[in-house]
């Protein structure tokens, strides 16, 4: 099946919904053929309509650079359409703000209704198991500046699986410095939960091995050659 190619602008939300719903060509496809759930389903409508309010403030920021090029005689004309054009800017901003306070209320509908998953008796999985050993010397959450997807790495430049980082972050096993902005990176650190957790996992996944029983009267191993 190919999906539809984008033709709005790129959203602010767009790696966040990503990375709650998945494929955004296959969310607004199956919201298309009516296979989504309702929850899901308004997310991908007010999406659609935050992608159209991004492309309409674009084409107007166009338009103003356009005006703006020097390529123009600057006159009384010149000036009224840019006034003008501002103003429609202006307008196109305040409807994509709105928007996109819509699709982030969306969002968080239906990340309530889909709780992360958990590891079953809270007990870590391999797969959290290397997350959180990957992060042991720290790591760094970011979002892209002009894609805005969000991802984390390690100290050593490694990614790591996002669903899996939220995991261990909702259990309280890693904890991430909020007081700076995504854009910047905000430092990831395993707190005292996730370093016991660790521990723990190691203990019980690399049991000490022990030297088989020789059976009786067997003859000793030979002494090593020095």
């Amino acid at each position: 099946m190919t999906l539809p190619t984008r033709t709005t602008a790129p959203t602010a939300l767009d790696g966040q919904i990503e990375q709650t719903v998945g494929d955004l060509s296959a969310l607004h496809h199956d919201h298309t053929a009516g296979l989504l759930a309702d929850e899901r389903a308004a997310l991908a409508a007010a999406h659609r309509d935050l992608g159209l309010a991004e492309t309409a403030v674009a084409y107007h920021l166009n338009v103003l650079m356009t005006l703006s090029s020097g390529t123009h005689p600057v006159d009384a004309a010149l000036l009224d359409r840019m006034r003008r054009t501002l103003s429609d800017l202006a307008r196109a901003a305040a409807v994509r703000d709105d928007r996109q306070d819509r699709a982030a209320s969306a969002l968080d509908t239906v990340r309530s209704a889909a709780p992360v998953p958990v590891p079953a008796d809270n007990e870590l999985t391999p797969h959290h198991f290397a997350a959180l050993l990957s992060l042991a010397s720290g790591g760094t959450v970011r979002e892209h500046l002009h894609t805005h997807r969000v991802s984390v790495r390690t100290a050593h430049g490694r990614l790591v699986d996002y669903a899996a980082f939220q995991s261990l972050e909702h259990h309280g096993l890693v904890v991430r410095d909020t007081s700076r902005s995504l854009i910047v990176g905000q430092p990831v650190a395993l707190t005292d939960s996730g370093r016991s957790a660790l521990l723990g996992f190691r203990r019980t996944a690399t049991p000490q091995a022990t030297a088989p029983a020789r059976p009786v009267g067997a003859w000793p191993t030979p002494a090593r050659r020095r």
